[in-house]
């Protein structure tokens, strides 16, 4: 740190944010720790939850057709699945308590490995390009809007369920 120029040296000094909590992964003078994500344990989980749901993905595609408009039913499905179960993980886990143990575990190896494996936003935007290529401008707008849209109602009722099962098992304590 004392090899950095003075203004780049302040950026890691001061707080140009106050009014935001401190984030415990940033690097801070004179302490040097292991960013949580960085560490090999928790890099492997990312990778197995990424390789299971790139497989996932890829059986979805060979059991789910295009249909015979062009409409990608298969990118759809696993992205739609994906944000409603990602919604569901992930209010389930916060509900459940702080962001430890095997609760992280199961956020880096499910949230961010398989869920992200298993969505594709990169397959999504090249399947409507090429859609709209091919002169099917309503089967490409309806594609973007099921995705985009539904991607955001399927997440708020993941989450809507969450809640619902946390506070009917608070209930019964």
């Amino acid at each position: 740190m004392q090899d950095l120029p003075p203004k780049l040296k302040s950026a890691f000094i001061r707080d140009t944010h106050p009014e935001l909590p401190l984030d415990p992964d940033v690097i801070q003078p004179g302490i040097y720790k292991w960013p949580p994500h960085f560490t090999p344990a928790f890099l492997s989980l990312v990778f197995l939850g990424g390789c299971l749901g790139a497989a996932a993905r890829y059986w979805v595609s060979l059991q789910l057709l295009t249909s015979s408009n062009g409409l990608p039913v298969a990118t759809l499905f696993v992205n739609l699945l994906g944000s409603f179960l990602l919604g569901l993980l992930l209010e389930g886990l916060v509900r459940l308590g702080s962001d430890d143990g095997i609760r992280r575990m199961t956020r880096l190896a499910v949230g961010t490995g398989f869920m992200g494996a298993f969505t594709t936003y990169s397959t999504f935007v090249v399947e409507t390009y090429l859609l709209l290529r091919h002169g099917k401008e309503a089967t490409a707008l309806t594609y973007m809007a099921l995705t985009v849209i539904g991607g955001v109602v399927v997440s708020s009722l993941g989450i809507q369920l969450a809640a619902i099962h946390h506070k009917k098992r608070e209930s019964q304590r």
